[in-house]
């Protein structure tokens, strides 16, 4: 299953690149939502790319899903604290949101079938953010409100519709959800990068 490592590469190009042109704007959590996100994938990359007989593809199996589980819901925050900035830059709720996080990931790593839910909630809460904001993230990057919608969302609809769908072949699945995780970090990158760093007064 060599192929199975090409979709998993191409998140890792494109998320790293992203990663890079939100740190370079000063979005330092958005760059790391997209780093776990790269990481995961490179996992996958190892997993199916340099196995030869198997081997490697079970031995990584649960390393693989635990970063994209507990990766991918860690991004998820990061990703949310990043709008919060925007929205109302504050060292009180900073601390205290970071904290929250912590104590979410540490249930998800002792309570597994809490990874899901947990990541749909993050996911949820940046969709309302971006929503929020649009009127600022969008016009910075030449966006329109539905269309920063369309990206801040994009994850969510993935993961539901795409991954693990029992309507389409497992080869198939997999390479549209990775295909559309890459399109969602270049869309982010876009959004993102060009929006100010904080609201305005």
């Amino acid at each position: 299953m060599p192929h199975f490592a090409l979709s998993e590469l191409l998140i890792v190009v494109v998320g790293l690149w992203a990663a890079r042109r939100l740190y370079g704007a000063g979005r330092g959590a958005a760059a790391l939502a997209l780093i776990l996100f790269s990481a995961a994938a490179g996992i996958g990359v190892i997993r199916f790319g340099l196995d030869r007989d198997g081997a490697l593809i079970a031995a990584l199996a649960d390393i693989h899903r635990f970063a994209g589980t507990l990766g991918g819901t860690a991004g998820m925050m990061a990703l949310v604290y990043d709008l919060l900035q925007r929205r109302a830059p504050n060292p009180v709720w900073q601390g205290r949101y970071m904290a929250a996080c912590a104590i979410a990931l540490a249930l998800a790593l002792a309570f597994p079938v809490l990874s899901v839910p947990f990541f749909i909630w993050w996911s949820v809460a940046f969709i309302g953010l971006a929503a929020i904001l649009a009127d600022r993230l969008g016009p910075a990057s030449g966006m329109t409100p539905l269309m920063t919608m369309s990206i801040a969302g994009l994850m969510l609809v993935n993961v539901v519709v795409f991954r693990q769908a029992s309507w389409l072949s497992v080869s198939m699945s997999w390479h549209i959800f990775h295909v559309l995780v890459a399109v969602w970090a270049f869309g982010l990158a876009h959004l993102l990068a060009a929006a100010p760093n904080r609201s305005a007064p």
